[in-house]
């Protein structure tokens, strides 16, 4: 059942309908001939800069890859008053290189202190090619501007 084009995503400023999977929407009044495709923009950082305020913390940092087995995890210690930049990487795909995506970061205080995590994907829109925050002791991310 085809919505008419008023409740239609693509059609005009209505709901779209997204094949999450391959991050593209399609029109449902398109002809099967001339199907419309349109491209969803990225949502990613490149890389994260972070500033321990009040306290030394241990800041754990997860890179994606195209198999979730070839993620990377980078652990780095930061003292009171530091800051570190966790920089950019990227994956070989053969003839090209892939930027891989920060996907969260996780801090934790002390050896026997709350985990806490911060998905980077929900701090914005678009490409980041940076993005500060800052952590307390009290174990809260906030983003710098």
């Amino acid at each position: 059942d085809v919505p008419d084009e008023s409740e239609c995503g693509l059609c005009g400023p209505c709901a779209t309908q997204v094949l999450s999977e391959s991050n593209l929407a399609t029109s449902p009044h398109s002809s099967s001939s001339s199907q419309t495709i349109t491209m969803l923009p990225p949502k990613y950082t490149r890389s994260v800069t972070v500033t321990s305020v009040d306290t030394a913390i241990t800041i754990t940092v997860r890179y994606g890859a195209s198999k979730e087995e070839d993620e990377i995890v980078v652990v780095k210690e930061i003292g009171e008053g530091e800051s570190h930049t966790f920089e950019e990487k990227s994956e070989d795909m053969g003839s090209w290189q892939n930027v891989r995506k920060i996907l969260s970061i996780k801090g934790q205080i002390g050896e026997d202190g709350e985990v806490f995590e911060k998905l980077c994907e929900t701090d914005g829109e678009g490409v980041h090619s940076n993005i500060h925050y800052t952590v307390h002791k009290w174990g809260v991310y906030s983003r710098s501007r």
